[in-house]
């Protein structure tokens, strides 16, 4: 490989900009999947206008979840084989920056000020373009990590970082979005919002110098394209274990954003802002437990890390489902308490989720010679999009068999119950993983 990876140590300033990418990309997702739900269809009897049929609105989300899903591999794979005088991953990041900005302000745009199906067909028209947008620059940007150093500690700290500035960026999203919306109107709050998340986004440029490998015989020898790629990343076992456990767990945390909006106002009584509020105070706890994953990486295998990640999740979901019910407490105190169980775990979730996609690419090029990380972070994001498409089907499912109103909270309480299922169906099929913080162990683990 030419312009091998330095050995010199990344300086704070180089990972701070790196990862102003996710900074970038948590202001758009943390507003889209908080509000988009509420803003076109919310809560009944609340006098707001709707613009979309739920059942319709749910179908809408998961269409573009899953077409979300299946172009990150996609992306993933034309980054890989992409050779330019700038790099494999920088022309993707630099045209989708911009074209996703608009597609964000266009969502909040209705064209018909009452319940249609033509803001329904908008609506997918914008989200189509917002979601190709996206992909485009989060899968290259996601594959610069495993480029930029080897040792475990260096992925480490990058991610580690990546993950507390992706929480700045979700705090300025969830928590002035709500504040926005109800001052300014919800088009408005996404320009300012998405023009702060836009130039951040374009500065992450500067952020990293590609090394660009030789074409392995690996990679010159191919699988059969693109298709067979994808097929022989999945039939491994490792990758499968790894890709639904993933799916699963991330899952409940867009279906957690998505029912923050609802539990604020159906079950704790208060306003939309009060909304953003808790979600501000949710991402904090998440961003105050950083230093914790950091030093739990540092000491102990991810994999071990991440399963007791999804137990503690669990139990801090099936609490939230009794928030409320104890008489201890008042109803903001026991949300804070509770949340801030699952939160801690979210922190280390996604931290944990980066630094195994890189492990993951170690693996492969044991395997198969050929360095391919874009495709395994675009298999990230195929995974764990598939569940987000999910979720809006579940939010759907579960409201209209329960009730989602404040005279029929039950389908906003038991929503919780939903995410804890899930979290502990992630712990069984993460059950066969063995891959190894290096690719020593992981050598000794698979007998490689």
């Amino acid at each position: 490989m030419t312009n091998s990876i330095s050995r010199r140590r990344l300086t704070f300033k180089e990972t701070v900009v790196y990862n102003l990418m996710g900074f970038t990309l948590n202001v758009y997702e943390t507003i889209l999947a908080a509000w988009i739900m509420y803003f076109y269809v919310p809560p009944q009897n609340a006098g707001q206008l709707r613009y979309i049929p739920i059942a319709l609105m749910g179908a809408i989300l998961a269409g573009g979840r899953i077409l979300d899903a299946v172009t990150d591999p996609l992306v993933g794979y034309l980054s890989d084989h992409t050779r330019s005088r700038w790099g494999r991953r920088k022309p993707y990041i630099f045209i989708s920056s911009p074209v996703l900005f608009l597609a964000f302000c266009l969502v909040w745009r209705p064209p018909v000020e009452s319940t249609s199906m033509i803001n329904a067909a908008y609506l997918m028209g914008v989200l189509f373009v917002y979601y190709w947008a996206y992909t485009g620059a989060l899968i290259p940007w996601f594959a610069v990590l495993p480029e930029m150093r080897r040792d475990n500690s260096s992925r480490v700290r990058i991610a580690t970082v990546g993950v507390a500035i992706g929480v700045v960026g979700a705090l300025v999203g969830g928590g002035l979005s709500g504040p926005f919306m109800e001052s300014m109107g919800a088009f408005k709050m996404a320009i300012v919002l998405g023009l702060v998340a836009l130039v951040a986004g374009e500065l992450t440029l500067f952020g990293f110098k590609e090394r660009i490998p030789e074409r392995s015989s690996g990679e010159r020898a191919g699988v059969g394209g693109f298709f067979g790629v994808l097929k022989q990343v999945f039939a491994d076992k490792q990758v499968l274990s790894f890709s639904l456990a993933i799916m699963l767990v991330q899952m409940t945390y867009q279906l957690m954003l998505m029912n923050v909006p609802y539990f604020t106002t159906v079950i704790l009584g208060q306003e939309e802002s009060a909304a953003s509020l808790l979600m501000a105070k949710i991402i904090i706890v998440m961003a105050l437990s950083t230093p914790l994953w950091y030093w739990l990486l540092a000491r102990f295998p991810k994999r071990h890390v991440f399963r007791v990640i999804m137990v503690t999740m669990a139990a801090g979901f099936i609490l939230s489902y009794f928030i409320g019910q104890f008489p201890v407490f008042s109803l903001q105190t026991q949300s804070l308490l509770f949340f801030a169980i699952v939160s801690i775990s979210v922190g280390g979730m996604f931290a944990v989720a980066l630094g195994l996609i890189a492990d993951l690419t170690d693996y492969d090029e044991l395997k198969s010679g050929a360095r391919r990380e874009a495709v395994y972070y675009g298999i990230y994001g195929i995974v764990r999009k598939t569940g987000w498409a999910g979720c809006s089907l579940i939010l759907a499912g579960v409201f209209s068999q329960f009730g989602f109103s404040v005279e029929n909270p039950m389908g906003v309480r038991i929503v919780w119950l939903v995410c804890a299922a899930v979290c502990l169906m992630g712990l069984i099929v993460f059950i066969p993983y063995r891959i190894g913080d290096s690719k020593e162990e992981t050598k000794r683990a698979l007998n490689l």
